[in-house]
């Protein structure tokens, strides 16, 4: 049997995660509230998904040599790790693709690990589909009004991810995508995991039913704090800037001081020179 219908045979024989319910909600509710902000977003596709998942789970499983070059990473306190499973760089005339895709192990919990780097590995598939159907469009577009094959810039995307706590109870990761091709757009996800019982954290999970007014509270005294340098500007709400954040599902990470911070993308609540906005909030929570 070739290599190609082993994959396929493991393919057809799995089954989607059921916990991936929790990422659809998580993302919708957050879809709902950012809809305003976002200019032009093209729906991703997941038709690559399959191919890079189980070429994974291949690898790993088949390859002593690609296991063990995996496990030369450093240790999350010796209790989970975040480690790179595979690189991708890719570069032709429309695009060019650094990638470092994480995934998660040593935690104790086989169903949680699969489940996160499920959704991961879906995560990415479908950047890196969506980069190639933009890119095409994109070059098709400048030759259609005259441009000429040279004229076209390729985009640049840099897939990359950085952990920002570990314990034995918990362990918080983003994955930040970069995209530049007349300005640089930074897209974040987040993984706030409790690791004894398999949940993705939210907010009201971590603050209890109150988690609103507190959150609220504390960016409102940062922004208030932060105008008072001419040089940083929010938007009003009459420009659709702060009102509070809508749900527990707000994009949020835990800082290597135990310590939750609020994250806006740009343009989010102020222009786009400022940047992502991030709001560490300053009240102690039990982890």
């Amino acid at each position: 049997m070739s290599n190609i219908r082993k994959v396929k045979k493991v393919y057809e024989a799995l089954k989607i995660p059921e916990e991936i319910d929790y990422t659809i909600n998580r993302g919708i509710s957050n879809g709902k509230y950012k809809k305003k902000y976002m200019f032009t977003h093209i729906k991703y596709a997941i038709s690559t998904m399959a191919c890079t998942f189980f070429a994974f789970v291949f690898l790993v499983n088949i390859n002593p040599t690609f296991a063990s070059s995996i496990s030369d990473v450093p240790i999350l306190r010796d209790i989970a790790r975040v480690f790179t499973i595979k690189e991708i760089k890719e570069e032709d005339k429309e695009k060019l693709i650094s990638a470092k895709i994480p995934a998660l192990e040593n935690t104790g919990n086989t169903e949680l690990e699969k489940r996160v780097n499920y959704e991961i590995m879906l995560k990415i598939n479908k950047i890196l589909d969506e980069v190639n159907q933009r890119a095409a469009e994109y070059k098709r577009a400048v030759i259609e009004t005259g441009g000429k094959e040279e004229d076209y810039q390729p985009i640049n995307i840099l897939i990359d991810y950085k952990v920002g706590y570990s314990t034995d109870k918990l362990v918080s990761f983003m994955i930040l995508k970069t995209e530049t091709l007349a300005s640089a757009y930074t897209e974040m996800f987040f993984y706030n995991i409790d690791i004894q019982t398999g949940k993705e954290l939210n907010l009201r999970d971590i603050f209890g039913s109150d988690y609103k007014n507190i959150i609220d509270e504390e960016i409102y005294k940062q922004i208030e704090e932060r105008s008072k340098n001419p040089n940083n500007i929010y938007f009003t709400k009459d420009e659709g800037g702060f009102e509070g954040i809508e749900n527990e599902y707000q994009d949020f990470y835990i800082n290597e001081n135990g310590k939750v911070v609020i994250v806006f993308e740009k343009y989010e609540i102020a222009p786009g020179y400022m940047g992502t906005q991030e709001f560490e909030i300053d009240k102690q929570i039990n982890l």
